[in-house]
């Protein structure tokens, strides 16, 4: 399935981004720019392909939905310390891109401290929160708390699969609350393989703040599956973290 409608006007999409119908806007969060870069001043040398990978999911986002706007929930480039010189070219390059047919806003991540120094460039805001008559949206590292439709990112949920030959799957998803009114959704980046939901949101010590109030139980998981698109697995209450779910190799 491409997308599922979980309430008016808001679709979850396996494009990885919330569409919003009612105000002509997709959201999407953890784009993580420049990962490549910061990995290979670690040793580890990646291909450069994260660009092309969020730019085909923005081009496919575009000619599904036609939105007037896109929001970019929070981390946005990936070095927390500095600006690198591959974030500076990558950014500057997926603006200049679509700053002339879309509308462009960024909300702050933690992963953007100086994401702003590149920003100013195209003359654009960094707001901490991004809030409209129905939805409250921001990146979820701190606790604003939950309000209309919450849209957060932060978490990177996934949701962990094992096969009865002890082989290990994680599949990004989205997780929400219709009780407390809250989606989060999946990173965008390649290179985010994902928290493990059916763990870290039944955890005491939350890795996103504000769901510290909600009920995990009644999160429900959409995972991104490449075969099926979306597929509802239920809610993170019936799904055991010691047995996990379990399925059969054809």
């Amino acid at each position: 399935m491409q997308d599922i409608q979980i309430t008016k006007d808001v679709f979850i999409s396996d494009l990885y981004c919330v569409y919003l119908r009612d105000i002509s806007a997709v959201v999407v969060s953890d784009l993580h720019l420049g990962f490549e870069e910061e990995m290979n001043l670690h040793g580890l040398f990646l291909p450069r392909f994260q660009l092309n990978h969020v730019e085909g999911l923005i081009d496919s986002m575009v000619e599904r939905y036609d939105p007037e706007t896109v929001i970019i929930n929070g981390d946005f480039k990936q070095e927390f310390s500095r600006n690198l010189s591959q974030e500076w070219t990558d950014i500057i390059h997926f603006i200049d891109r679509y700053s002339d047919h879309l509308k462009l806003r960024f909300v702050r991540g933690n992963h953007d401290n100086f994401l702003m120094t590149i920003l100013n460039r195209r003359n654009l805001d960094l707001p901490e929160v991004i809030e409209t008559d129905r939805y409250y949206i921001y990146h979820g590292d701190r606790d604003r708390g939950l309000k209309k439709i919450t849209i957060l990112g932060h978490e990177h949920p996934s949701l962990v699969l094992r096969d009865q030959l002890g082989g290990v799957f994680k599949i990004p998803a989205f997780i929400y609350n219709s009780e407390s009114d809250v989606i989060i959704t999946p990173a965008m980046s390649f290179f985010s393989s994902g928290t493990d939901v059916a763990q870290s949101l039944l955890s005491e010590d939350h890795f996103t703040p504000a769901l510290k109030t909600t009920n995990p139980d009644r999160f429900r998981v959409y995972g991104i599956t490449d075969e099926f698109g979306l597929v509802d697995f239920g809610f993170i209450g019936d799904i055991k973290t010691d047995t996990k779910k379990s399925f059969k190799r054809k």
